[in-house]
């Protein structure tokens, strides 16, 4: 009598005889890229599209229900958490990196089957850390990768300047050519704040690469709109006072980069043109 697979689609079809001992004719119809495991019992592999594809025989599932009902209970939840961690996105990885993810949650399946339920859920939480590592790794890439591209504009255009400095000064006039030079500043002290803080960032590979490449260039955006705005107010002598005027654009480039590092200075700097705002409206 022919006895029974049922794969993981809840398919039933007849199992051959196996012709050798590691049963590789009795599970030819589970797609297996790269092997997991294979016994008598069932089978765990990896297909070319690296999907985790097992099967168990009739004669396992029906041992498996003649068990405990917590134990039961138990393994189809261990079951459950592996095939939902494994639906989650992870296309924009590298592939070796998903093959070892997956392998690891196929040895999950194999533990799982083996009732060393303790066993699959620790090499589950395994696969956990390692595929969040990964994809911190991955993300904090695009982030900095993403603030690189936006910032090398501003490079060029700081490059340019400088180069023709004497000349630019004359063609824009002098407060406007520092405060070209500024913005770039800005955009280049925002670059050297993504760069500080890329190991304490944040992010999620799931968000996506486009939404991490616009916030990185949002971030350099913003760093130079704040260094613009600390060169303003050091030309304006807003701020440093008589320091400013005896440093004039040295306190310039330096407030820029500071205030595209952290933001800070130019949101101090605001708040300062409010308040004088403020004041002179209540003496007028």
């Amino acid at each position: 009598m022919n006895a029974e697979l049922r794969t993981a689609g809840g398919v039933v079809e007849p199992l051959r005889a196996a012709s050798n001992g590691d049963y590789k004719e009795k599970w030819t119809h589970v797609r297996q890229h790269i092997e997991i495991r294979r016994t008598n019992d069932y089978c765990v592999g990896i297909d070319e599209k690296l999907r985790i594809d097992w099967g168990t025989t009739e004669e396992y599932d029906q041992r498996e229900l003649t068990k405990e009902e917590s134990l039961r209970k138990q393994r189809s939840a261990i079951l459950a958490d592996i095939a939902v961690e494994e639906a989650s996105p992870r296309d924009d990885l590298d592939k070796d990196v998903v093959i070892r993810y997956k392998t690891l949650l196929g040895e999950a399946y194999v533990l799982c089957f083996e009732g060393e339920f303790d066993g699959a859920q620790r090499t589950l939480e395994s696969a956990k850390k390692y595929m969040a590592s990964r994809s911190e790794e991955r993300s904090r890439q695009w982030y900095v990768e993403a603030s690189a591209a936006a910032t090398l504009p501003f490079l060029v255009i700081f490059a340019a300047l400088w180069c023709v400095r004497h000349s630019a000064s004359a063609f824009f006039g002098a407060n406007a050519f520092w405060l070209l030079l500024s913005g770039c500043g800005g955009a280049i002290g925002a670059l050297f704040s993504v760069i500080a803080r890329s190991g304490k960032l944040e992010v999620d590979v799931g968000a996506g690469q486009r939404l991490h490449f616009l916030e990185g260039t949002s971030r350099i955006v913003a760093g130079a709109i704040s260094g613009l705005v600390a060169a303003m107010a050091v030309r304006s002598d807003l701020v440093f006072g008589a320091f400013a005027r005896d440093h004039l654009s040295l306190v310039t480039m330096l407030a820029a980069i500071a205030a595209g590092t952290g933001e800070r200075l130019a949101t101090s700097i605001i708040s300062k043109f409010d308040e004088k705002t403020e004041s002179m409206k209540s003496e007028g």
